[in-house]
């Protein structure tokens, strides 16, 4: 029996580390090319999807402060690295006028970052309106469990349904 939960556990590690490597080779496909972009992908990908880790679009103090951040955080770089990706950020997603979000067709990704949900209340968003349909007005959201609707209401000029 022994044996057989060390095996189980080599090939869930294996898994991970193949699963890990597909994501490196997918984060650096899916970012623009450019000085930085390798760290960006290495650093970054260790914890978020490429999408997430750039769906922001801040100014470099933002970025300054989001990847000071993920240091506290724990995230695993050379300063040398963190320059790079700094750069990188400021120079492929600085600040853009934000665009509408249709609650109705959002991804999760899109409900955090342009709404500033968390995980778990965006997750809610999507699953009511996978199970009651689609949202009408912004009042609509405030049934939704575990939503902090405060944070709808102060983003309701980014909304659109």
């Amino acid at each position: 029996m022994l044996k057989t939960g060390l095996v189980m556990r080599f090939t869930t590690a294996i898994t991970l580390l193949f699963a890990s490597s597909l994501f490196t080779a997918s984060a650096l496909a899916d970012l623009p090319p450019g000085p930085g972009h390798d760290e960006t992908a290495k650093v970054c990908g260790k914890c978020h999807s490429p999408e997430q880790a750039v769906s922001l679009h801040q100014s470099k103090t933002g970025w300054e402060e989001t990847v000071s951040k993920m240091v506290n955080l724990g995230s695993e770089g050379t300063d040398e690295e963190y320059e790079a990706i700094l750069k990188y950020l400021t120079t492929n997603f600085g600040p853009e006028a934000p665009k509408p979000i249709n609650v109705n067709t959002a991804t999760g990704v899109e409900l955090e970052a342009g709404l500033g949900l968390s995980r778990a209340e965006s997750a809610a968003v999507i699953q009511y309106r996978t199970d009651k349909g689609a949202f009408k007005v912004i009042d609509d959201l405030k049934n939704v469990p575990g939503l902090d609707f405060k944070k709808v209401e102060a983003k309701k000029a980014r909304l659109a349904f």
